[in-house]
């Protein structure tokens, strides 16, 4: 009797557990609804993004239901914009609330209280960042309260509200990233060099890890890059990776942090030394650490950065005309490569040196090639015609090239021998006068 009690009590308990909702309709009036547009971003994946509709002054989307019940509502009025953090439990198929836009950016909603909180702490922090970009220079000191204020304001908020716990962890989360991010941007406001601050982050916020071990950190861009920046001998692959596995748990934030120190590792590795051993080191941690196997991936195919590589495979060139230009038809001669875009200002500072330099070179064993990553073809040849830029000139529009060579920004240089083989990764600019001469007129 007493199992059959049993079995009733846990199929009642079973039968009355909210259960998950796949859709959620959710419903948005507003006060200022004339020439605004609405858009639901579920938190952690943009491309599950919903247009909101406008009809009978509601804004209303059916939307998959986030993972965590987060979303971004994104406002658009003119050239206004505002990004609210909206929360509906998953279990919960439907939700209304009235937002109120005001002056100044400030807002308030009516519905529940979560939202209700959300919508406070995002005006208080609004209010506190313009306190700190209305600071100036030498005035880094008056920031350090502006700072430690977005942690009181959260509490304030919560305070107020009776707020669910993933809202409460998620406001104070997003307390500690904006009091963190504003920490980093006082030396820009205030003009203050980063060793001359009269206090440190440890000054003003706990140890990241005290805050952020959560799977709704991970929904903030920023964040891995704040773990990142806390690391102790972060620039080692292994001792970073060893750091955040002893100081975080929570698997999806971690997945994301080792993401960043792996991409890291691959964007700023020297290739030209111990490039074997790079990709070696690379790999035992992606089978130690569960990283992303697509890193090594990215790590071999820089292995054309190394001196003595061939130039990329499946590199498409085109010239004006359209037609494919195999690199292997400048084999013979030493070939002098900027990597350049019309939109790019210190590129187009560099072309009239480079034309002077192919005009004065005296070396008939060195060719110059300039190759635009400009996406529009239409821009490559107007910039090319202002410029009157002549000789050897192609079109690399999906930047293959600058990927294969882990070019992290133009113009960039190199070199590559008679035999189609790199000679210098990074050359000097033609601006550097009689330096770049010399090396050229030395090429023989």
């Amino acid at each position: 009797m007493k199992k059959t009690i049993l079995g009733i009590l846990a199929l009642t308990m079973v039968c009355c557990t909210p259960q998950r909702q796949e859709t959620q309709q959710i419903t948005i009036t507003a006060n200022d609804t004339i020439g605004r547009k609405m858009t639901l971003v579920p938190m952690g994946n943009n491309s599950g993004a919903a247009k909101m509709t406008m009809e009978d002054g509601a804004y209303t989307a059916s939307i998959t239901t986030s993972e965590t019940g987060f979303y971004n509502l994104v406002s658009i009025k003119g050239y206004a914009q505002a990004i609210i953090p909206h929360y509906v439990p998953v279990t919960q198929g439907a939700s209304t609330s009235h937002l109120t836009f005001g002056e100044n950016g400030t807002l308030q909603l009516e519905g529940s209280k979560d939202n209700q909180a959300l919508a406070a702490y995002t005006t208080a922090y609004a209010a506190n960042s313009r306190a700190l970009w209305a600071l100036r220079e030498g005035e880094a000191e008056a920031a350090r309260p502006i700072i430690k204020a977005f942690i009181t304001l959260a509490d304030s908020v919560l305070g107020a509200y009776r707020c669910s716990k993933p809202v409460k962890e998620y406001i104070k989360i997003w307390a500690y990233i904006n009091a963190y991010d504003s920490y980093t941007s006082v030396p820009r406001i205030t003009r203050t060099k980063l060793h001359d601050m009269p206090y440190s982050v440890g000054d003003l916020l706990p140890e990241p890890h005290t805050v952020l071990d959560s799977p709704l950190a991970a929904l903030f861009p920023n964040t891995p890059g704040i773990v990142y920046s806390t690391i102790p001998n972060r620039n080692n692959l292994d001792s970073a990776l060893i750091y955040v596995t002893q100081h975080y748990t929570d698997t999806t934030l971690l997945k994301k942090v080792k993401d960043n120190i792996a991409g890291r590792y691959v964007s700023r590795y020297n290739y030209s030394v111990d490039f074997d051993k790079g990709l070696e080191r690379l790999q035992k941690a992606t089978e130690q650490y569960g990283l992303d196997p697509q890193h090594a991936t990215n790590f071999a195919k820089h292995r054309a950065t190394v001196p003595g590589q061939p130039f990329p495979e499946g590199i498409i060139l085109r010239d004006r005309e359209g037609n494919v230009v195999d690199f292997s038809t400048f084999r013979g001669k030493y070939v002098y490569i900027d990597l350049w875009a019309s939109w790019c200002v210190p590129c187009l500072r560099e072309v009239p040196a480079l034309q002077q330099l192919e005009k004065t070179l005296k070396n008939k064993n060195v060719t110059f090639l300039s190759i635009s990553i400009d996406a529009s073809e239409e821009a490559w040849k107007k910039k090319m015609d202002e410029k009157h830029m002549h000789g050897h000139q192609l079109w690399n529009p999906d930047n293959t090239l600058g990927k294969a060579l882990n070019v992290k920004g133009i113009p960039f240089f190199a070199i590559y021998d008679p035999a189609g083989n790199l000679y210098m990764h990074g050359a000097p600019r033609p601006s550097q006068g009689p330096g770049l001469v010399e090396l050229l007129e030395g090429l023989k």
